[in-house]
């Protein structure tokens, strides 16, 4: 059998990093609208509404917003946001864990060599800072290793979309060829980003070795110390500095 061809990872500048499934998972039986579930406990407990006052304002601003936040949600029940994020939090870390344990250090490492990373996902941002904060990558005040938080609430598309990713570079300021995924879909972090010219996905699958079907435009992975393995041994950037395209003038 012929070597498939490799990757030449030496041009990759930034990573855009996929949350659920490929970060942060929702433990089996939890559906995964579960923060819906804290939101309506939230209401009656912090906020004193009745059940079905709480209902009434959630769907409400489920038809007044398409691309609705968290925190449209916490306004139109009148719940103390200090006092939800803390309690919604606590009661979804039974809900949630990481997908390996090896996530923060690979970031970190990623990080520090200068790599900017970027959080893309179908949730809103507020959304992809709960999820971070239940692994301990982040607060709902912010997420230090990304650069940006890029949800479909922002973007105004899904990942699913090309127009999606076509926003995603606009964003960024980056060029296709800059940017490698790292995630979990097969249609969603590589078909479709593929088709608008974004050249490389790590995708991972923590159960089987896929590596044999290694190929240019995608290496299979285990876990996020693979990728971060590929990209340090290709060509380094210098420690703690961002690629020179983001320096100062």
């Amino acid at each position: 059998m012929s070597t498939p061809p490799s990757f030449d990872y030496s041009a990759v500048r930034a990573l855009l990093v996929d949350i659920d499934d490929t970060v942060v998972r929702f433990k089996p039986g939890v559906p995964t609208d579960s923060l819906f579930g804290a939101l309506r406990q939230a209401a009656v407990r912090l906020g004193g509404l009745t059940p079905a006052e709480a209902e009434r304002r959630i769907e409400e601003v489920k038809k007044q917003e398409r691309w609705w936040h968290w925190s449209d949600f916490i306004v139109a029940l009148d719940v103390n946001p200090k006092e939800f994020w803390r309690y919604a939090v606590e009661l979804e870390r039974k809900n949630l864990e990481p997908t390996g344990p090896e996530i923060g250090r690979a970031l970190r490492r990623l990080h520090k060599a200068g790599y900017r990373l970027y959080a893309t996902s179908n949730n809103p941002s507020s959304g992809i800072l709960y999820k971070l904060s239940i692994v301990g990558l982040a607060t709902i005040q912010g997420a230090p290793l990304f650069d940006q938080l890029l949800g479909a609430t922002e973007l105004h598309a899904m990942k699913w979309e090309p127009g999606y990713w076509k926003k995603v570079l606009a964003h960024t300021g980056l060029d296709a060829g800059e940017v490698a995924i790292v995630g979990d879909d097969p249609r969603d972090d590589l078909e479709v980003p593929h088709s608008i010219g974004i050249a490389h996905t790590f995708l991972i699958n923590r159960h089987d070795d896929l590596s044999e079907r290694d190929s240019e435009r995608v290496t299979h992975v285990r876990g996020f110390d693979r990728v971060a393995e590929c990209l340090l041994a290709s060509a380094p950037l210098p420690q703690g500095k961002a690629p020179a395209v983001y320096a100062a003038a």
